[in-house]
């Protein structure tokens, strides 16, 4: 009598990794302390950009900007990192395209160069601000350039508003990096200008969103993705020009006022970056002291509490934010997360489809969503989302691991492993993506492909019971009953609260003859999932092995029961042919 199935009837899934908590660039919308008179409408500035604003192509995508003329030879300011390779070219405001003269870079590693190009035309000339010491947070800023996305064929030029989020001079970041601006951009901005409502040039944007690192939280199915972008001021521009090579600018020496609000602030960022939470938490309550009707102060303490795993306190910060601020998206994004976390993935929906109405455009909000989608079983949902996400940004890796995933679920492994391949090909550490890929082979029936991504997002991520498990369930099926019991008690060490571990080893046991040692994990993933239909069928099959038919037959009507409820009709009829069995038997 076959009444347990074959392994590949219960594939294990995992859980859907790396979306909950992945932020974005993180905006709100505050009035900028410019005064109207002195500022420029949206569309001045946007022509002033579009006419110094140039392309980067040949070596690598980026842009820059024309900030000098001398004779027939321009002067583009841009990014070093844009520069890895060699064969650039430039494309400047009327589609022309010129060879990259030589590349000076900046001393002290910070990230500027500064190219040259010949020629005849006439190019407009960037304004530099004299003092970017003097820029404010909540100014309005502007940063200009030529994304790449998959929504389209080809780079064309954007400009993105934004506000500043602080500039404090003495709190450099790393590589010259110091003023720090929530204006959304795209990987091929980089080395793009940063423009005031002025339509003054006041520092090269270089750090987006994609090049923050996505921190890992407490909870391994739970990533944040924090940060705000960053850009080189001019004043550190001035003050090492003429130590790379590049006469006529001299540093503005005007002092600016000190600013603790910002200090605080960068000092938060500065301890995140070294994964320092309490740290982080510690200057966002310094900030929040000083300036405690700050929506941005509230959030960011709301990340560092987050990353704490003190999820209600992350709650109660973004929804101060939210007070102060109703409409900033990424509040309310960061709050589904918490959310989602705290059992109630109807809020953690709402939240993300408010944030996605505020800013149509904030990929990691469909990232974010996709995952409430998932936890109701809405796998189609998953796709659609994370398909827009990748259309507004082709270069977010989760979203093609969480595509991946939700194609296994729905029978797609070839799919899936396509979307894991992807993941992978952009972040070749995103642990996650190789978890996937190993499932969708285990659903494929090649365990011995499975193994070697498990085992490698199990290094990647060495908290992760799941891959552990998962590795059991591919050993398992290989016939290594011992490897199977082995990668399971590593499981169940690392989460004692993971049904899987106990199910998987359950079994083990019970393929080599252990009856009692197969209940007492049967009995153990039962107490954690109650609605574990197979659970119960292996439970049933050791008690009957011990000859309990009373218990045995009990169970295989519970598992019948619940595969029932959950749509399984194969799974019932098989188990209700094995009651039949056993009824005749009896």
């Amino acid at each position: 009598m076959d009444i347990l199935p074959k392994m590949k009837n219960y594939l294990l899934p995992t859980t859907l990794l790396g979306s909950i908590a992945s932020g974005g660039l993180f905006t709100i919308a505050l009035v900028s302390s410019v005064s109207p008179a002195m500022a420029l409408s949206p569309v001045e500035i946007q022509r002033i950009a579009k006419q110094t604003t140039v392309q980067i192509t040949g070596c690598d995508f980026g842009s820059g900007v024309i900030i000098r003329k001398n004779g027939s030879t321009y002067t583009v300011l841009t990014v070093a990192h844009n520069f890895r390779k060699s064969g650039c070219q430039l494309t400047t405001p009327d589609d022309t395209k010129y060879q990259i003269g030589k590349v000076k870079t900046f001393p002290n590693n910070v990230d500027l160069a500064a190219v040259t190009f010949t020629s005849n035309k006439s190019y407009p000339i960037a304004k530099l601000i004299d003092n970017s010491d003097r820029v404010e947070a909540t100014e309005t800023v502007y940063v200009s350039g030529f994304p790449l996305s998959s929504a389209i064929n080809t780079s064309v030029f954007t400009i993105v508003k934004g506000d500043v989020v602080a500039n404090p001079p003495s709190k450099q970041q790393g590589k010259g990096y110091s003023l720090i601006y929530s204006n959304n951009t795209l990987p091929g901005q980089s080395g793009g200008p940063v423009w005031n409502e002025r339509g003054e040039l006041i520092a090269i944007h270089g750090q987006g969103d994609i090049d923050t690192k996505l921190q890992t939280t407490v909870n391994d199915n739970v990533r944040v993705k924090t940060g705000y972008n960053l850009g080189i001021t001019v004043n550190t521009f001035a003050k090492l020009a003429t130590t790379a090579g590049i006469d006529g600018y001299t540093r503005t020496t005007v002092a600016a006022k000190p600013k603790p609000v910002e200090d605080y602030l960068a000092n938060a960022i500065l301890e995140e970056n070294k994964g320092n939470y309490r740290g982080m938490l510690t200057e966002a309550d310094r900030a929040i002291a000083i300036d405690p009707n700050n929506a941005r102060l509230y959030y960011i303490r709301g990340v560092a509490k987050f990353q704490l795993d003190d999820k209600k306190g992350a709650a109660d910060d973004y929804t101060k934010s939210i007070a102060l601020n109703p409409r900033y998206p990424q509040a309310y994004s960061n709050r589904a997360y918490a959310r989602a976390e705290l059992g109630n993935p109807n809020g953690a929906l709402e939240d993300t489809n408010r944030a996605i109405a505020l800013d149509p455009k904030f990929a990691l909000a469909y990232v974010n969503r996709s995952l409430a989608k998932f936890k109701f079983g809405d796998f189609k949902g998953v796709i659609e989302d994370t398909t827009r996400a990748i259309a507004i940004d082709p270069a977010i890796a989760i979203a093609y691991s969480n595509r991946s995933l939700a194609k296994s679920e729905l029978g797609d492994q070839r799919g899936a492993i396509e979307d894991a391949n992807r993941a992978l090909a952009i972040d070749a550490k995103l642990g996650e993506a190789y978890i996937n890929r190993g499932l969708a082979n285990l659903r494929l029936g090649d365990n011995r492909a499975a193994i070697p991504d498990f085992e490698r997002g199990a290094a990647l991520k060495p908290t992760l019971a799941q891959a552990h498990s998962n590795i059991g369930v591919a050993k398992l099926q290989l016939g290594d009953t011992q490897g199977a019991i082995a990668s399971s008690n590593r499981a169940i060490s690392l989460n004692p609260n993971l049904p899987e571990g106990y199910f998987v080893r359950g079994f083990a046991k019970y393929q080599l003859g252990d009856h009692k040692g197969a209940i007492e994990d049967a009995n153990r993933t039962i107490s954690l999932r109650p609605t574990f239909a197979q659970a119960y069928a292996n439970r049933a099959i050791a008690r009957l092995q011990l000859g309990d038919n009373k218990q045995g037959l009990a169970d295989l009507r519970k598992s019948a029961e619940l595969f029932k409820q959950q749509g399984q009709m194969a799974d019932y009829n098989r188990i209700m042919k094995a009651i039949e069995q056993l009824n005749r038997a009896n």
